[in-house]
Formats: C-alpha cells, sequence, structure tokens
C-alpha cells in the first residue's frame, strides 16, 4: 500500500520543528532507509512511514498513538502549515458545523491535491451536544491524527469540548466528541476571503 509524500512530508516537517533536524535525521539513519528528505508529490510504501514513526516512538521514548495525536495538533497550530487549518475550516462556522462537515473532508482535500486519499469518516449525532466521529485506521493510527486535530481545532473555535478514542478495532475507531460549552473562550481569527491562495 502506498502513502501520499505529502503526508510524509508534513511528518518529516512536524518532527524536525518539533524535535530537531539532528532527530529527524539519526531517525532515517538507524532505519537505514535511502532519503533524507521527503519528497511532497512522491508516493511511498505506507510501511516506510509506520517504520519512521516506530523508531521516533523509540528514540522519544513515548507512546506512537500520542505521537500521531501531537502531529494532528501540529497540523492545526502551527502557523506553518495554516492551509491544513483553512481547509478544516472551511467545514463550518462553528465547531458543531465543523464536525458535520468532516464527512466532506475526504472530497474537500481531493479538490486541494487530486490523488490524496483520506480516511473515510462517519459522523452520528448521538445526543444534543454528543457526536461519535468513526475514523477507518487507513493508514494505521489515523485516528489519532484526527484526534489530535479534533481538540486543538475545539480551541481554535473557541469551544470546550472533551475527547477520546473508543471502540477500537482493526480497520477503524471511534471518536467520541462531547461538547461541554459552544463558546467557551475567544476563538482564534480565521478570515475566509484571503489575499492570496490557500
Amino acid at each position: 500500500m502506498m502513502m501520499h509524500g505529502l503526508i510524509l512530508w508534513i511528518f518529516e516537517a512536524f518532527v524536525r520543528l518539533t524535535y530537531g533536524d539532528q532527530v529527524w535525521e539519526k531517525v532515517l539513519t538507524e532505519l537505514d532507509l535511502p532519503v533524507q528528505s521527503v519528497e511532497p508529490m512522491f508516493h511511498y510504501d505506507v510501511q516506510i512511514g509506520l517504520s519512521i514513526l516506530r523508531q521516533l516512538s523509540i528514540e522519544q521514548g513515548r507512546d506512537r498513538n500520542s505521537l500521531l495525536e501531537d502531529f494532528g495538533t501540529f497540523l492545526v497550530t502551527d502557523p506553518r502549515v495554516e492551509r491544513v487549518r483553512r481547509l478544516l475550516r472551511f467545514g463550518g462556522v462553528e465547531y458543531t458545523d465543523f464536525l458535520h462537515s468532516l464527512e466532506d473532508l475526504k472530497g474537500r482535500a481531493r479538490l486541494a491535491v487530486s490523488d490524496l486519499t483520506l480516511p473515510d469518516i462517519q459522523v452520528d449525532e448521538v445526543g444534543p451536544h454528543d457526536f461519535e466521529v468513526t475514523c477507518e485506521n487507513n493508514p494505521k493510527g489515523a485516528p489519532y491524527v484526527l484526534l489530535g486535530a479534533l481538540r486543538a481545532l475545539a480551541d481554535d473555535y473557541g469551544s470546550l469540548a472533551f475527547l477520546e478514542v473508543c471502540c477500537e478495532q482493526q480497520d477503524s475507531a471511534v471518536i467520541s466528541v462531547s461538547l461541554l460549552e459552544r463558546e467557551h473562550a475567544q476563538g482564534r481569527e480565521f478570515l475566509w476571503a484571503t489575499d492570496g491562495a490557500l
């Protein structure tokens, strides 16, 4: 199975900016991989990404899922990948609107990058303020990246929410989202129109 280089390229940026260039280079050296930097428009065997994640967790003494959650947070909060945040925020004016729009995320991503395939996502509103977000576990660990992004976006919208991964299976996982306060704090500024590209 192949992974779009754009995903691995942004993960490389996450590692370099969070832990330093030396950590990224050491991980690749330990794995004896034939690349030193990722090309965003290439495609890579998904096992390369999983090997890098496994080695990074060893180097940092961190659980792989917590690293993936940090990566999801990075996608929303770091200004150097603002385009990812904008892609997500175009899902709605409020956090609940955004949650309902997640099922369309795969299609919106393909409008931006035609050969980029994201996991399938299904959203169910199981109560007035409670949601279940089912995310395909493909590539492996994808639900934890989504968990980190959803937590960061709750803050981004100024909402207070409790989120956790539950009902984890081999091919998918459910993220439960309890919206405690819709307008808990001032959200980050988001402009619908810009003076340039997304």
